[in-house]
């Protein structure tokens, strides 16, 4: 099997769904499209996206999750461009499950960078779809010709001032109108927003209060819930003591669901208070001997003794005439999400139905996923989504609102349940600690002629796949199906080798080799997934091979990259504009350039070191995203990637102990603080390409960038993150 991208993931979870993977035909899913679920009467609906009522309101769907990251603001000004309205005049809601929203990937899924590039001639044809009507009804109503009116600030204008309608008193006729096929889009040279727009859609909504976010959420009758999980992975509980729990005032219920102790009370800190006084006696379980030391042994003794799955293999071998070796073992921790708002959920449970309001990167297979848990048809679920107090791939797993749903049917009660920050950090599905062996060869003449690389790391591809996909299956389907996918697939995770096996740099001979390993930790996505560690090795040995050829940094890249290549450019730019090689007194610069997500950003980190601990000053980031939409969103998702980053840089670690975490707060799990942060400078290259990721490519550079610039300044060169001086 070849490697399996996240985009493969998507596309085979939604082929599981047609019953095309597994060989089965799925009665009932093809015909008459099913009915928009935001439909409403008297409202004319000409797609899924857009809404326009008599009295001029447009409403537009939202059909990616809104994380902090400005989709909305995006896709807005994609709509807005085509009909020549001010973005902020939209009103919005958030879709509810629908096939007309999942695009290509066929799953409503927001994740891999890819809302605005996935959208952005879906929602501008949207838009030019409603504006054709609009100006044919106009034009029939002036029995004028469609090409003498003009659509401007919400209204259909005849080109010689003569005559204007608004939107909304065109709406009912546009609405016995055919809906065309097909439309023309604006020219670029006539674009008004792309490019230009820079007003945040939502922000006015999260200043005032409004924005709501699941744990804003109150139904009549409601519980609040807490759970008490297991701490060790694959872990048990045995028996608990209650009777304390009980006697709080204001507490309901306290009773096991699914393996975990819940406790329900009118109220939060009442009911988790009352979680702190009940005594749960667990069993450890299979991975109980599991810590971070013996995870690190057993991955190196996987690369000293396994071979795995070459990904790559570029030119020939050397025949063994290589006059230098450089050879580096790196290592990356697990690392825990910590979304500033926690998980949380609020469920209402019927006899055959479910109401659902949460934060999540993939509602429908939110909706899926309740439906199974609760034995109830698909059809029956309510998935209302909210705003997210960040994601970061953390919401693409449902397990908090599955929670939900089924301690809300256990009392009969509608139920939110809300996670602490050390339920967050100690039970998250992590980004994979992962090991690498690194390899170069420089023979006589003193070419680099051979990259050899080697990666020990969970499958996360092997863990998603089950679930996902079993999400998107008809419940007759057994629960079971999906594992085999998920074993079949654990050797050929693109996940665990991307930005690895796309090494850009020209060498005679590259060979990347991935060896899956699972001790029993759960993982997920996180922010560039595997881009984020396998930038740090890839680019952290880069500049340690140029050092051992005594090369500057930045030229050996740029003698390496494909003459013209967009890496190039970009690695370029940002030397430029942070002045590389002429970094103030005291200060030292490292520097890193990456590709992920069809986007390439290059970062050059700028420090200080003082009582044994770096300090970072500047970050210049320089970018190549394609065509940019918002660019003050462009520049915020990368400071915000930077800063991100430069938290897991510097302490993010996520260590086990008898197979459990041993971090629990911000105390032990730090982000940066305020006054940490470095000043960030975002250059943006101009393109005419279709817009590529932002909001994950920003992160991968920084770690190798940082540890390049510590190199810089002390001499150390730093192997393992977090990074720590000696």
């Amino acid at each position: 099997m070849s490697a399996l991208s996240r985009r493969d993931f998507l596309r085979v979870v939604s082929l599981a769904g047609g019953g095309i993977a597994l060989g089965i035909g799925l009665g009932g899913c093809a015909g008459e499209p099913a009915p928009w679920p935001n439909a409403r009467s008297g409202v004319f609906q000409p797609n899924a996206f857009l809404q326009l009522g008599s009295d001029g309101t447009l409403t537009l769907a939202i059909h990616k999750a809104e994380m902090g990251q400005g989709v909305m603001t995006g896709l807005a000004t994609l709509v807005a461009e085509e009909l020549a309205i001010d973005p902020r005049t939209l009103r919005f809601e958030f879709a509810l499950p629908h096939p007309d929203y999942r695009g290509d990937d066929a799953v409503m899924v927001t994740g891999g960078s890819a809302s605005i590039a996935s959208s952005f001639d879906t929602l501008r044809q949207a838009g030019a779809v409603l504006r054709e009507l609009l100006t044919q009804a106009a034009a029939n109503a002036w029995q004028a010709k469609p090409g003498d009116c003009v659509a401007e600030d919400g209204m259909i204008r005849l080109r010689d001032g003569s005559r204007a309608l608004g939107y909304g008193a065109l709406a009912e006729a546009a609405a016995r109108l055919p809906v065309p096929a097909s439309v023309a889009l604006k020219e670029r040279a006539d674009w008004r927003l792309i490019g230009r727009y820079d007003a945040r859609v939502d922000a006015a909504a999260k200043v005032d209060g409004s924005a709501q976010f699941s744990i804003d959420v109150q139904l009549p009758g409601m519980l609040v819930a807490v759970l008490l999980r297991c701490p060790h992975f694959g872990g048990s509980l045995r028996r608990f003591d209650a009777e304390a729990a009980k006697a709080v005032p204001g507490v309901r219920h306290v009773l096991t669901v699914d393996g975990a102790i819940a406790v329900l009370a009118d109220g939060y800190w009442q009911a988790r208070r009352a979680a702190d006084l009940v005594l749960p006696e667990w069993d450890k379980g299979p991975h109980a001997a599991l810590d971070s030391a013996v995870l690190v042994t057993r991955q190196q003794q996987l690369l000293d003794q396994e071979s795995g799955k070459i990904v790559r293999e570029q030119g020939e071998q050397p025949a063994g005439n290589a006059t230098k070796v450089v050879e580096a073992e790196y290592r990356v921790p697990y690392l825990a999400h910590a979304t500033m708002e926690p998980m949380n959920a609020v469920a209402r449970v019927g006899a055959a139905s479910a109401e659902i309001w949460a934060g999540n990167q993939a509602p429908d297979v939110l909706q899926g996923l309740v439906a199974r848990a609760l034995e109830v048809p698909t059809a029956n679920v309510i998935v209302h989504s909210t705003y997210l107090g960040g994601g970061f791939g953390r919401r693409v797993a449902m397990d908090f609102a599955v929670e939900a749903a089924l301690v809300a049917r256990a009392v009969g009660a509608p139920v939110k349940l809300v996670w602490s920050r050390e339920d967050d950090i100690r039970h998250d599905l992590y980004r994979p600690a992962a090991l690498s062996r690194l390899r170069a060869e420089i023979d006589v003449s003193g070419t680099l002629v051979s990259w050899q690389h080697r990666i020990v790391a969970p499958s996360i591809m092997a863990l998603a796949m089950p679930a996902m996909g079993l999400a998107m299956l008809p419940q007759w389907v057994p629960n079971g199906v999906m594992r085999p996918v998920g074993m079949m697939i654990r050797g050929s995770d693109g996940t665990s080798v991307e930005g690895a096996k796309e090494l850009p740099y020209e060498i005679p001979h590259l060979s990347v080799e991935y060896l899956h390993h699972d001790p029993g930790v759960p993982i997920g996505f996180w922010r560039s997934v595997g881009h984020s560690q396998n930038a740090f090795f890839v680019e952290s040995f880069v500049d340690e091979v140029a050092q051992a050829m005594g090369e500057d940094p930045c030229a050996f890249r740029l003698d390496r990259l494909p003459a013209g290549s967009r890496q190039a450019a970009v690695l370029r730019r940002a030397a430029d504009e942070a002045g590389w090689g002429k970094a103030p007194e005291g200060r030292f610069q490292g520097l890193a350039v990456h590709e992920s997500f069809d986007t390439v950003v290059a970062e050059v980190v700028e420090i200080s070191v003082a009582s044994g601990k770096p300090r970072v000053h500047r970050v210049v980031c320089a970018v190549d995203c394609g065509t940019v939409v918002n660019p003050d969103v462009v520049r915020m998702q990368l400071e915000s990637a930077v800063v991100f980053a430069l938290s897991a840089a510097l302490y993010g670690e996520i260590t086990l102990r008898d197979g459990a975490v041993e971090q629990g707060n911000f105390d032990d799990y730090p982000v940066l603080r305020m006054s940490e942060c470095p000043q960030i400078e975002v250059h943006m290259l101009a393109s005419d390409a279709p817009p590529s990721g932002i909001g994950e490519p920003g992160t991968p550079p920084l770690a190798p960038a940082l540890a390049n610039a510590i190199f810089a300044a002390t001499g150390q060169r730093l192997r393992s993150l977090p990074l720590r001086l000696a």
